[in-house]
Formats: C-alpha cells, sequence, structure tokens
C-alpha cells in the first residue's frame, strides 16, 4: 500500500501540467495566489485532521523557526510561480529538466551547507550533469525555468529541514504567512472593472488546494515506510511524465543539442542511482551483529 501511495504521488506531481494548462487564462500570479489561499483552506482540514496543530504552536515559540518558515514559503511560492508559468508558456520540457536536475542540486547543496563528502562516482555523475546543464543552456531559451526550480526547490528543502515541521504541518504555516499577500493582491484584481471569472474558473482555481496538498498527504504516508533509496528512484517519474506531456501532448520541439543536454543529466541520474541502489542493498545485506 505505502508504495502505491509513493508511486500514486508522483505521478500526479507528473500529471498535474494537465491541470493547470486549464488555466492558461488566468495571470500566473492570480493562479499562484489563489493557490495560497485554497491550500491554506485544504491544510488547516488536513492539519486537523491528522493532529499536527501542537507542531505549528511549537513554531510560534521559536522566532527563528517562524524566521525558517517564512523563508520556506517564500522560496516555495517562487517555485510555484515558475512552474506554473513554464506549464502554460510551452516550456514543460523544461520544467522536467528542473526536476530532474533538482536532486542533484540538493547532492551539491549537501556538500556546501551541511560538509557531506562525495563519493569519485559522484563527482563524476556531477560533472557530467554540469555538461549536460551547459549543453542545454546553448539550445534552450528558457533553461532559467529548469535552473530556478531546481534550485529554488533545493533550497526549499534545505529551509524546511531548518524548520523541524512535518510536511503537512510545515506546508500549512508557509501558507499561512503568504495568504495575508496573497489575498491584498487578489483583492486589487476583483476590483478592477473588466474582471470576471467564469463557474468553471471558480471551480478550478478552487481545486488548487487539494491538487496542492492531496499528492503531498500521499509522498507523507509513503516516505515513513517506503525506502529512501526507493524514494529517490520514485521522483524521477514526475519528471518523466512531464517530458512526454511536453513531447506528445504540447509538441515542443527539441533539437539533436537539446537530446543531448537530457542524455547527460539521465546518464548523471543513472550513475547516482545505481550507486544509491548498490549502497542500500550493501546496507541491508550485512549480517547482523
Amino acid at each position: 500500500m505505502s508504495y502505491l501511495q509513493a508511486l500514486t504521488a508522483y505521478a500526479l506531481w507528473g500529471i498535474f501540467p494537465l491541470y493547470w494548462k486549464h488555466l492558461k487564462h488566468v495571470d500566473a500570479q492570480e493562479i499562484i495566489c489563489h493557490r495560497i489561499v485554497w491550500s491554506l483552506v485544504t491544510l488547516i482540514l488536513c492539519v486537523t485532521w491528522i493532529g499536527q496543530w501542537r507542531d505549528i504552536r511549537d513554531a510560534f515559540r521559536e522566532p527563528s523557526r517562524l524566521l525558517m518558515a517564512g523563508l520556506a514559503a517564500v522560496l516555495i511560492s517562487i517555485n510555484w510561480l515558475v512552474f506554473i508559468w513554464g506549464v502554460n508558456n510551452q516550456a514543460v520540457v523544461d520544467v522536467s529538466l528542473g526536476y530532474f536536475i533538482n536532486p542533484l542540486f540538493s547532492v551539491l547543496l549537501g556538500v556546501i551547507v551541511f560538509r557531506e563528502r562525495l563519493v569519485p562516482i559522484q563527482v563524476i555523475a556531477v560533472i557530467i550533469a554540469a555538461i549536460g546543464i551547459g549543453i542545454s543552456a546553448t539550445a534552450s531559451e528558457r533553461l532559467w525555468v529548469s535552473l530556478v526550480l531546481a534550485a529554488s526547490f533545493s533550497v526549499y528543502g534545505v529551509v524546511k529541514k531548518k524548520t523541524h515541521l512535518p510536511a503537512i504541518a510545515g506546508l500549512g504555516l508557509e501558507t499561512a504567512i503568504l495568504t495575508p499577500i496573497a489575498m491584498i493582491y487578489l483583492a486589487s484584481v476583483f476590483q478592477q472593472p473588466d474582471f470576471h471569472y467564469s463557474p468553471n474558473t471558480w471551480g478550478l482555481l478552487a481545486l488548487g488546494g487539494p491538487v496542492t496538498t492531496v499528492p503531498l498527504l500521499l509522498f507523507a504516508a509513503s516516505s515513513k515506510k517506503v525506502p529512501l533509496v526507493i524514494m529517490g528512484m520514485l521522483q524521477y517519474l514526475g519528471p518523466t511524465i512531464q517530458f512526454i506531456l511536453g513531447i506528445w501532448v504540447d509538441g515542443e520541439k527539441i533539437d539533436q543539442t537539446r537530446w543531448n543536454g537530457f542524455l547527460c543529466v539521465w546518464i548523471a541520474l543513472a550513475i547516482f542511482s545505481a550507486h544509491a541502489y548498490w549502497k542500500w542493498r550493501k546496507e541491508v545485506t550485512l549480517p547482523k551483529r
């Protein structure tokens, strides 16, 4: 059951560009603000259901944790904004590349922030990935989408660790911090003379709350039981689906140079995954004393 939950979470993250495309007629800034507000409503229900209000109350007693939560809120809002902009501007392939290279960015942050050390095979993988990103830079005018998505989500992960909050409670606190700003922006939009949302648009915008939280709930439930190495491999499912959608649904063109860039990144990820799996298998098969 836990494996199915993890698989479903990553699959949903992969196919959700199809949902956001139905809101192409709404500005990305408006979509983000609605996503924040409706996510907060959904997360309040979730936090109540799973009983994590104490965690949030504890965070309010420590200004440093609140500061980290505020920084995390800024980072995730940047990530959401660039993601939706990319999806609605024929840059889904660049979005997928961002989430492919995200694990590699996370590894580099681990080296820089937590003083982790890379083994030689990991260094080779990083170099290959860097070559792939360099190749992509020569062929894509929207590589910035990939880099901002990867950097914002990687740093978000590091900052989120500093808040010491469960995933659901942490995101609830982050959206609560962002909600006043989002509501002020939406109030200004609602006051415009030509403002109009159809009932269908209102429904899609409100659905942004569950769309944001349901995969996170599945991920949080599965991550407690599924081995970390398996979760690490499953995370490539989302960007793989996005990549397929970008090519076969949106008809985005990829020339040979961009294919070469992707190939380098995929080789790097394969090396990382193989090494992680080998290390995990070695640990689980060691005789217990």
